[in-house]
């Protein structure tokens, strides 16, 4: 290979995915991609994070929830209130949010949350800290199982009349064009990038090496290190620190500031160059095992030329999945079958896109380089088989029993067409506006009432009959009363 592209986080050292922090006010950067002039620059150090590329895709793909929305309803493809659709987003915030995170904890990475230290936490406070105010880590499975949780609340909470088949199908062409952003900004984060690449590949790319945790992975001393970042708290610290040395005497390096190195030679088990930085600004590659070379200093390190699978899994699973299922959305008759369609598309992309993917760190070890954990497959291949089966296993219920889209009626329905079931009565179950009577909902009710009621009546006729002597007797008296109920509506 002649050369590699380079990860802009590595080809300018002004990159930040960062938009907007708090460090003594608000910053805002003018140096991200495209610079305009005019905006602070932020140079120091610490402060929060308020905004940055990858929770902006977030935003971006949320939106795409009400557009989509807005725009199948103005197609009368769905037939909703225009409320709904911001219910959806609430609903599809929380699926997405709780479940990504969720897996990626009991799935990908449970040694940060419930380890024992130097990687776990400390103690519960930092756990609870890194459970709730961490949001580094989401799992895409977990948000399609949480959205899934989400919308089956929501159709219970309805009492199961909430149209939620074609919901679902929106909110999935709504998820197949979120995936495009996520995983732009994954590439943007310089993260989930690809296997090694052949040499014949034009677009191979150099990305930043990270351990397993996510902590920044450098060379110094012939030996691999972690930059860990210190508990913001002393006393946390302090416990950290003494956790860390236990963990591994003699092999943390701590210079008081606000990170220290930990000695960890199974950091990263793949191929890395170092990147030397020249006098003239410029950087070149080395590869850390150069015979005759002895190397002196501290090093970043970066990875050998890889396939940016960040980019791939965007054409799979975001655009193709996303043009496959507004295709199909043309052609189904019956409600759900583009949310099944989703379930089977999208993981048969992922299984696809794994094939270029690093397999996840976490998994990797010895004599395991690839990080396999079933039958040679990765842990998102595995998961994406168990998608894809309850994918076509929904497409077969919804193809046989779903809805007709053209059958289904406004939800919620106005109040006007609506019947009350409780008290029951004639005059509020009765026949009303222009409905025939064989078309009204709960015209049983009105039956059941009027037979109730007739037979009360029977009872009190014959009651009538047998006190005044028989059947004339009681039409005597039943007249005279009718008689005086007469007079008495006179006007006086």
């Amino acid at each position: 290979m002649l050369a590699a592209l380079d990860h802009p986080r590595l080809a300018f050292d002004w990159f930040t995915t960062t938009l907007l922090r708090w460090s003594d006010g608000l910053v805002i950067y003018d140096r991200w991609l495209l610079n305009t002039g005019g905006i602070s620059d932020w140079t120091g150090g610490g402060g929060e994070i308020i905004l940055d590329f990858y929770y902006l895709c977030y935003l971006i793909a949320f939106i795409g929830v009400l557009y989509w929305f807005g725009r199948f309803r103005k197609q009368d493809w769905i037939k909703i209130k225009p409320h709904v659709a911001y219910d959806a987003l609430l609903l599809a915030m929380i699926g997405v949010l709780v479940g990504a995170k969720t897996a990626y904890i009991f799935i990908y990475n449970p040694d940060f949350y419930f380890g024992p230290p130097p990687y776990g936490p400390v103690n519960t406070e930092d756990q609870l800290r890194r459970i709730f105010l961490n949001w580094s880590g989401m799992a895409s499975h977990g948000a399609a199982f949480g959205t899934a949780t989400m919308a089956l609340i929501w159709w219970l909470r309805s009492g199961r009349k909430a149209p939620l088949a074609i919901i679902c199908d929106i909110g999935t062409i709504s998820a197949a064009f979120g995936v495009i952003w996520i995983r732009l900004a994954n590439f943007m984060n310089a993260e989930l990038y690809g296997r090694e690449a052949a040499d014949w590949l034009p677009w191979a790319m150099r990305f930043p090496v990270r351990s397993g945790k996510g902590n920044p992975v450098i060379f110094t001393g012939n030996t691999l290190w972690e930059r860990m970042s210190k508990p913001e708290d002393p006393a946390q610290a302090e416990l950290w620190l003494k956790s860390l040395n236990e963990a591994n005497p003699g092999g943390v390096i701590d210079h008081g500031g606000a990170t220290v190195l930990y000695r960890n030679p199974d950091a990263y088990l793949q191929g890395y160059d170092l990147l030397v930085p020249q006098a003239d600004g410029t950087h070149t590659y080395m590869a850390h095992d150069t015979p005759g070379h002895l190397w002196f200093g501290e090093f970043s390190l970066v990875t050998t030329p890889r396939h940016p699978s960040q980019l791939y899994q965007l054409l799979l699973e975001g655009v193709l999945v996303l043009l496959l299922l507004l295709w199909f959305r043309r052609r189904v008759k019956r409600a759900g079958m583009v949310a099944a369609g989703f379930f089977t598309a999208y993981p048969i992309a992922r299984f696809i896109g794994e094939f270029w993917r690093q397999p996840d760190v976490q998994f990797q070890g010895h004599g395991n380089e690839l990080g396999t954990v079933f039958m040679g497959l990765s842990m998102g291949q595995l998961l994406s088989l168990g998608m894809a089966a309850f994918g076509l296993c929904a497409m077969l219920y919804f193809w046989r029993f779903g809805k007709v889209i053209a059958d289904m009626k406004m939800y919620p329905p106005d109040s006007s067409e609506t019947i009350k079931e409780a008290p029951v009565s004639v005059v509020e179950t009765g026949m009303g506006g222009s409905t025939g009577a064989g078309e009204i909902a709960g015209i049983e009710k009105v039956h059941e009432a009027l037979a109730k009621k007739q037979a009360e009546w029977d009872v009190e006729h014959a009651a009538e009959q047998a006190k005044h002597g028989g059947p004339h007797g009681a039409d005597t008296q039943l007249t005279e009363e009718l008689a005086d109920d007469s007079d008495d509506d006179q006007p006086n």
